[in-house]
């Protein structure tokens, strides 16, 4: 699975996953503009492109593979989120988890979005992300 600290234009495809679980950080009804401050996230199960169950699920202050072993113990395989630090989306990736950044909105038009494969058209990016350019990080191009 590539890492994905810079989306992909095209998004993410569930085409080939009947069933997963995702986890969105969340804060009240939107997603959290920081995910390495959130305290919450939202875990849903879905089924052939349906939600099936969701959760709130606490998070503390853990340490980014802390988090990253829980969101793993819990099955989430995507994670979806508004700003997140790299130190926390690299534990997160080694874990198998892929990570939508950079993402803001209301919960369920973001969950409507990334089960309708519309996510990445622009709508929910955060303001000022400069989504479909390549980021740059300390590391260099990733």
């Amino acid at each position: 699975m590539p890492p994905l600290w810079h989306a992909k234009c095209c998004g993410y495809s569930m085409k080939n996953e009947s069933r997963q679980k995702i986890a969105l950080a969340v804060w009240g009804n939107i997603i959290s503009p920081v995910f390495d401050a959130t305290r919450t996230v939202l875990v849903a199960e879905i089924a052939d492109g349906k939600v099936i169950g969701r959760r709130l699920e606490p998070l503390g202050p853990e340490l980014p593979y802390e988090r990253a072993l829980r969101l793993s113990a819990w099955g989430v395989r995507v994670l979806i989120c508004g700003a997140i630090s790299m130190g926390f989306a690299r534990s997160i990736e080694l874990n198998g988890i892929q990570v939508i950044p950079f993402i803001s909105g209301d919960v369920r038009q973001v969950t409507d979005a990334y089960l309708n494969g519309t996510l990445m058209t622009g709508a929910f990016h955060m303001p000022g992300c400069g989504m479909g350019r390549k980021r740059r990080f300390r590391g260099g191009n990733r």
